[in-house]
């Protein structure tokens, strides 16, 4: 149907390259800078520029739900408000929020970003330079509108310099714009953005594509909550119904002009498909990145190795194993053949399979699995992810609590002196903390480079990737089958498939929820199923007092091969339908009363 091949990527830039960026991020918000200091040369611009990408609102390594970008302050991620994954068995965490976890509120930045743009056509700059920064400044601030629209609905729209009159407090205090007035100006932001920006940009920075990338997502978020939302308190919150085809086809449109941008293509450079898959988050400079955040050591770092590494291989610091997939995402990813990813525990009597290399009850799943997921006894440089949770005996169960208690098959009895067995695997499941509660561990992302000695907190630089091919072609798909083109939403979603080395669809087959599932599967872990779930207004049915399962691996000593067995593990997960907006601080209504709260606060 179609051949578009895409190259390049682009990062973000670190503020930490320009001094004065740190200089501009001490600044009272009401304080403008003088212009000499902003305009005087194209480094200025640059440094200022540099201090609002700084704000985006990128849920990269370093965000966590309820700590906004400082994830040492919680150790909670975005996964674990999902079916995606659960905290280790030291997190005992019991919700997954109450509508105030994820505020993001940044007028200091949308302030800033305004004042560039005032002054950006009198600057001392030639035009092409001009023209860049204007681009990159709308790109920005549509970015930090977005960020806000898809947590509170309708804010305050505010796009000039605000100056502060004493005694006249009230004129600063403006009162919210609908959810669809600020969509709309996100889209006719990015529009601008686009037409300004040239094709190519400096590393780190927003090109003409990368715009049109953001705006096939953020349209796509629009459209949905038009057509599965309900509008409220006079717009503020939801979009009118009737809007939503609009919504789609912008979208559809958006990604549109992604796609036959050359430059740009689906990471497909090696031949096992799982390894590509898992390269394709490791290596820096990739033809599918479309927009990423780099960081560097020592200056801007993460932690992401540091949190996720099995128990057996974690840090000589510890914090491993905070983020263990479910079994219900493990079974989402399918068999290379398109059947359904459910395990083969039993066979057709009900009778437990056994698994002589226990490997083996993975084999032949989609290789994408195999590139985000570290299953039971996966190899991880080197060793095998044991994650045993007990004996099988004679019929009987064997379990314990901790990795060093025994067991003895020559008197079939718990024997820490004479015993030749670990009854339990040294990654569980067997209780203590720092455990994975469901038998997988993260892959997607992990440095398999890093020496596990010489993992310490803030000195992973892995580059997270905030926008690339995949999603555009995911986003494409979406759109067209809500437009009921299913030949474009089956090209889309084939060429997805087809990189990951399974079986492509047929048009039956190419259905609303069979696009949804594969958006789930491509993008694990990458921030968006959390945000997904919410705008398709099911949040509150999957998450309805939800439990989700582990994986139990079982030595079976007469059989001298593994069973397996599935059990509800952790807190049973709810969101509350209030939840689809987040609550507006009291804070800000205090500063501001005109700022209507959101419905049931």
């Amino acid at each position: 149907m179609k051949n578009k091949t895409r190259l390049a990527g682009f990062t973000l830039l670190l503020c930490i390259v320009f001094q004065s960026c740190l200089k501009i991020l001490d600044k009272s918000p009401f304080n403008i800078l003088p212009e000499d200091e902003i305009l005087l040369s194209e480094s200025g611009v640059e440094a200022y520029m540099a201090s609002l990408y700084n704000l985006l609102p990128v849920e990269d390594f370093n965000f966590s739900p309820r700590a906004g970008f400082n994830v040492w302050n919680s150790g909670t991620f975005l996964s674990h408000l999902t079916e995606e994954a659960l905290a280790s068995s030291g997190d005992a965490q019991t919700t997954i929020g109450n509508g105030e976890w994820l505020s993001y509120w940044p007028y200091n930045g949308v302030r800033n970003v305004n004042n560039l743009i005032s002054k950006l056509p009198s600057a001392n700059l030639s035009t092409t330079a001009k023209n860049t920064f204007m681009g990159e400044a709308k790109f920005v601030r549509a970015y930090y509108y977005f960020g806000m629209v898809k947590r509170y609905g309708g804010i305050p729209l505010i796009t000039q310099v605000q100056q502060f009159t004493p005694g006249d407090i009230a004129s600063l205090q403006v009162p919210r714009n609908t959810e669809k007035e600020i969509y709309d100006f996100i889209a006719k932001e990015l529009d601008e953005a686009a037409e300004l920006l040239p094709a190519v940009n400096g590393k780190g920075k927003a090109n003409k594509t990368t715009a049109w990338a953001l705006k096939s997502r953020a349209m796509i978020y629009a459209a949905s909550i038009a057509k599965y939302g309900t509008p409220d308190l006079d717009g503020l919150v939801g979009i009118p119904p009737g809007d939503a085809n609009t919504y789609w086809t912008a979208a559809f449109n958006a990604a549109e002009k992604v796609l036959e941008d050359t430059r740009y293509a689906l990471y497909n450079g090696r031949p096992d498909k799982a390894e590509n898959f898992q390269q394709l988050f490791l290596d820096q400079n990739n033809s599918e990145v479309i927009f990423a955040k780099y960081f560097v050591y020592p200056e801007k770092a993460h932690s992401y190795d540091l949190w996720r590494l099995p128990f057996a291989v974690r840090s000589p610091d510890g914090y491993g194993s905070r983020e263990g997939p479910t079994l219900e995402m493990c079974e989402a990813f399918e068999y290379v053949d398109g059947t359904p990813g459910t395990l083969k525990l039993v066979d057709n009597s009900g009778n437990p399979i056994h698994y002589a290399n226990p490997v083996d009850i993975f084999a032949n799943k989609d290789p994408r699995f195999f590139a985000t997921i570290l299953h039971p006894f996966a190899d991880w440089r080197g060793t095998a992810i044991e994650v045993r949770a007990g004996l099988i005996d004679g019929g009987a169960e064997v379990t314990a609590g901790n990795y060093n208690t025994l067991y003895n098959p020559a008197t079939h009895q718990i024997d820490n002196v004479n015993g030749t067995i670990h009854i339990i695997g040294l990654n569980g499941i067997g209780g203590g903390t720092e455990l994975s509660q469901t038998g997988f561990y993260i892959k997607k992302y992990m440095n398999p480079a890093y020496e596990r000695s010489t993992v310490r907190g803030w000195t992973s630089t892995q580059a997270f990737i905030d926008l690339r091919l995949g999603e555009v072609l995911l986003n494409y798909a979406e759109a067209a089958i809500e437009l009921n083109d299913v030949p474009s939403a089956k090209w889309a979603v084939n060429e997805i498939r087809d990189r990951a080395g399974i079986r492509l669809l047929n048009d039956a087959e190419v259905t609303r929820d069979r696009v949804r599932h594969e958006r789930m599967v491509e993008l694990a872990f990458e921030s968006h199923r959390y945000w997904d779930l919410r705008r398709w207004r099911l949040a509150d049915q999957v998450l309805n007092n939800t439990s989700f399962s582990a994986i139990l691996p079982y030595l079976d000593l007469d059989a001298n091969a593994y069973i397996f067995r599935r059990k509800p593990v952790g807190y049973a997960k709810t969101f509350h339908a209030r939840m689809y907006y987040e609550k507006i601080s009291n804070g800000e209504r205090e500063k501001n009363p005109n700022l209507e709260q959101n419905p049931n606060y």
